[in-house]
């Protein structure tokens, strides 16, 4: 159990570090919802775009409208 916690430990920062770097370099991605068949014009999930912002973006630019709202 205590290797498990200590792999946990050990894993865990560079995967969180890897994943905001992605998301800040990429912001971007694929929407899973138009992504077999190309642009879908009528999809509400990325308004035929095809793009959708990352789940790590999204969080982001909500944690600093939230930060920039309280600081008025």
């Amino acid at each position: 159990m205590a290797t498990l916690i200590t792999l946990l430990v050990a894993c865990l920062p560079p995967v969180t570090l890897g994943y905001v770097g992605w998301c800040y370099v990429s912001p971007w991605g694929v929407c899973r919802r138009c992504a077999p068949g190309g642009k879908n014009h009528t999809c509400r999930v990325c308004e035929g775009t095809g793009m959708r912002p990352r789940l790590g973006w999204q969080l982001y630019v909500y944690l600093r409208r939230l930060h920039h709202d309280g600081t008025r």
